[in-house]
């Protein structure tokens, strides 16, 4: 078996597993960090915000340290950084120490051995099945937010936030120097033939859509000449920085709308395993059909969800805006299968890293806003609404994207 498909069983692995315990599972211990170190909600949303602004900024560092050093090494530095951070976590009481040790160790972690290193990786070793694999990894994010976040909660409820997070970075140990075992650098370092390999071979693509394309390998330079990959930049900046906003404080906006919170991480394990089936089905739609069109449809999905919220009140809101935003979800995949169907294997962590940093200021800015917006107001309406418009001129821009000429 071509072993391009053992490392995808690891890099989704991790995928699942980082994804549900340090990005999705953080929406958990909002409300009672808020609590407990007596925060205001946007004080609150700093520490959370913090690490989506360091994947910004660190990106295009990493992103180029994926390309060259390839993921194992990254993988285990990162898992060391996380697990070990999470632990040290649950000692501090104040909040700049809490602030600092989030940000500049667990973060850290966190977005140097996965997110888009995981993204690079798999990425490196497949071209004529590049959505399928792709497809399949970034489920595997969705997937350990399904897994993973309900069980926060209840450890959240049973033994306390601080217990939750040690076991949380032991798990994170474990699992993931485990796991980096099976990630191989490139199929050129294992002495693979990409002329004779189907995977890595576009002449071999049953169609054009996902082999023929990848024919010439962009460099980081040559891409960011094409209007393509900054249109695909200007829609990932607003659409990554409303999403940070929207899961920063989901559980906090379905508190608002009268949900307890053991509910509220219940409902959102179910949005993530709902967006599992989407996922799926678009990721593997966009090998065969034009990306824009999808993608689009998943933006104004969450346009719709949160109008929903805004406009009515009451818990059962919450449900049509978990699904519509499930649809969203799934649709994210396609922008990412995007960048590494136009522009190659070559510079694709680079590419991605730097779409990273576009929304570094946005990631920061709009979630604070929103939780500023809710101490001074006490309600999320006018800070929705502004998510709203974000979203919507993320699909036009979309709506705007063209593939480059491989001239």
């Amino acid at each position: 078996m071509y072993y391009g498909w053992w490392v995808l069983v690891g890099t989704t692995l991790l995928a699942a597993i980082s994804g549900g315990v340090l990005f999705h599972g953080a929406s958990v211990f909002f409300i009672p960090i808020r609590q407990e170190l007596g925060l205001s909600v946007a004080q609150t949303s700093l520490i959370f915000t913090s690490s989506r602004a360091l994947a910004g900024v660190g990106g295009p560092l990493f992103g180029w340290m994926a390309d060259r050093y390839g993921g194992r090494p990254l993988i285990i530095v990162g898992s060391l950084l996380a697990g070990l951070g999470l632990i040290y976590l649950q000692t501090l009481r104040s909040y700049i120490p809490f602030l600092l040790v989030y940000l500049l160790i667990v973060s850290m972690g966190a977005h140097l051995g996965f997110s888009q290193t995981l993204l690079t990786v798999t990425n490196r070793w497949f071209v004529r099945r590049k959505a399928v694999a792709l497809t399949i990894l970034l489920t595997g994010f969705a997937a350990g937010g399904a897994i993973f976040v309900y069980p926060l909660g209840i450890g959240v409820g049973q033994i306390g936030w601080r217990q939750t997070l040690v076991y949380s970075g032991i798990f994170i140990l474990i699992t993931g120097i485990g796991l980096s075992r099976l990630v191989r650098h490139s199929p050129e370092r294992m002495g693979l033939d990409t002329a004779n390999t189907p995977e890595l071979n576009p002449a071999s693509a049953i169609d054009g859509s996902s082999g023929e394309a990848s024919v010439k390998d962009y460099t980081a330079y040559e891409a960011m000449r094409t209007k393509a990959f900054w249109l695909i930049l200007g829609a990932s900046m607003l659409r990554i920085s409303a999403e940070t906003a929207i899961f920063v404080h989901i559980i906090p906006i379905m508190a608002w709308k009268g949900m307890d919170e053991l509910s509220a991480a219940g409902l959102l394990s179910v949005f993530f395993f709902l967006s599992i089936p989407f996922r799926l089905f678009l990721g593997i739609a966009g090998q065969r059909l034009p990306f824009q069109p999808l993608l689009v449809g998943g933006l104004m999905a969450s346009v719709m969800g949160l109008l929903l919220v805004v406009s009515y009140d009451g818990t059962w809101v919450l449900y049509p805006f978990v699904v519509l935003m499930a649809v969203y979800e799934g649709s994210v995949v396609l922008q990412w299968l995007a960048l590494g169907d136009y522009f190659g294997r070559r510079s694709y962590g680079t590419l991605s890293g730097i779409m990273r940093a576009s929304d570094v200021v946005g990631s920061i800015m709009i979630p604070l806003y929103a939780g500023w917006v809710f101490d001074t107001t006490g309600s999320y309406t006018a800070a929705l609404v502004t998510l709203v418009a974000m979203m919507g001129a993320a699909a036009l821009l979309i709506s705007l994207v063209r593939r480059p000429s491989r001239a």
